[in-house]
């Protein structure tokens, strides 16, 4: 299990990472221990992949996902009335799987799925999600580049909330689509937490973390202990990836993560390499 945090790979992508260049942030990142860095990327034409992956191999990190939430904000949705707002969300989906392809990343389908308030009823609204992820997930299939789909509190949108939700769609929509299960989410949207993640493995792929008032782990009621403890139990490998608001700053937030999370990863890390040689 590694640990990695969002950035924005282009400017403002998301207001739940550190405001700073991309440089900057992968360098606090590296500085304070991380394995790896998330891009929050919105239109990736205004990417240059060829700096961003310079940059990444300059401080040693990996990227295990780009995410595409801006693209909402953009008008673009799988869920829309607009069948041109529907097409232009597929298209700006397959434009990440190109450069997840080049990056070796996944590809977040998160808040781009859209939700009723842009035209469509609930049942209408899921079948337009469902056929815009096979089209997108056929689409990077041929490419070898995985999605993630994350379930989103009721809040944010009105369509696939619980973990049981968005894994049924997942399951529907190609052997290379899995979940993304974030924490703070989960905390609104289901009863226990850990008996979500065990419920759906083993078709979990990527992890965000957040505590319940969406600061980084610590800073409020989530037990993350009993979340890698759930980790462990389904032999989850893959990222711990913090998106939270980063407050007081950067800097602080960067820490106190990593600070809050390692020692219960390494423990696991530990516990798994002890249980694997026989506890000898």
């Amino acid at each position: 299990m590694k640990i990695s945090i969002v950035v924005n790979a282009t400017p403002r992508a998301t207001g739940l990472a550190a405001d700073l260049p991309l440089e900057d942030a992968v360098a606090l990142a590296a500085k304070v221990g991380y394995d790896g860095v998330e891009l929050a990327v919105g239109d990736p034409r205004d990417l240059d992949v060829g700096t961003v992956r310079q940059t990444l191999s300059m401080y040693g990190m990996g990227v295990p996902a780009i995410g595409t939430g801006a693209a909402y904000r953009q008008g673009l949705s799988l869920a829309h009335a607009d069948g041109s707002r529907r097409a232009g969300a597929i298209e700006r989906l397959k434009d990440h799987v190109d450069v997840g392809a080049e990056l070796g990343a996944a590809v977040i389908v998160g808040l781009i799925r859209g939700r009723t308030a842009d035209g469509l009823p609930p049942r209408e609204g899921l079948a337009r999600i469902s056929e815009g992820l096979q089209e997108v997930a056929g689409y990077a299939a041929r490419q070898g580049v995985r999605l993630f789909l994350e379930p989103i509190n009721r809040y944010e949108t009105d369509l696939l909330n619980t973990v049981s939700d968005a894994l049924t769609t997942a399951r529907e929509a190609g052997e290379n689509v899995g979940l993304l299960v974030d924490t703070f989410h989960m905390n609104i949207e289901d009863s226990s937490i850990a008996r979500a993640i065990r419920d759906a493995a083993p078709r979990i792929w990527h992890v965000h973390v957040a505590d319940s008032n969406r600061r980084a782990p610590g800073a409020g009621h989530i037990d993350f202990g009993e979340v890698i403890e759930a980790l462990k139990d389904i032999g989850y490998q893959g990222y711990v990836s913090g998106e939270m608001i980063m407050e007081p700053d950067a800097p602080a937030a960067f820490s106190a993560l990593y600070s809050h999370l390692a020692p219960m990863i390494a423990r696991y890390i530990c516990e798994a390499g002890a249980d694997h040689s026989g506890g000898r």
